[in-house]
């Protein structure tokens, strides 16, 4: 499983968000592969992400997928919270 999340330096919303994903990491059990893009530094990345995903643009942005990069679960702004991605990633598992 794997975790893309963009995120604004410049941003108050991104910055929250981020601090949800820090709780996620801080408590996950599950195995992933963690990505943190800085779409400011790192704007290409971000571009590449969005085109690679079909998925628009947003920051801040989490998409989620599965070992053969398929998408299972994205969301961006305030949707991002640790329960709204512990809930996508419960879900995806119990399939």
């Amino acid at each position: 499983m794997n975790i893309y999340f963009k995120h604004s330096t410049r941003c108050p919303i991104s910055a929250a968000a981020k601090t949800e994903m820090d709780i996620f990491l801080k408590n996950n059990t599950h195995p992933i592969n963690f990505e943190l893009i800085d779409v400011i530094s790192n704007r290409g990345r971000s571009e590449e992400i969005a085109g690679k995903f079909d998925i628009e643009h947003e920051s801040p942005q989490i998409i989620i997928t599965d070992d053969n990069d398929q998408v299972i679960w994205n969301a961006s702004h305030r949707r991002i919270t640790e329960e709204s991605i512990e809930k996508a990633i419960r879900g995806y598992l119990e399939k």
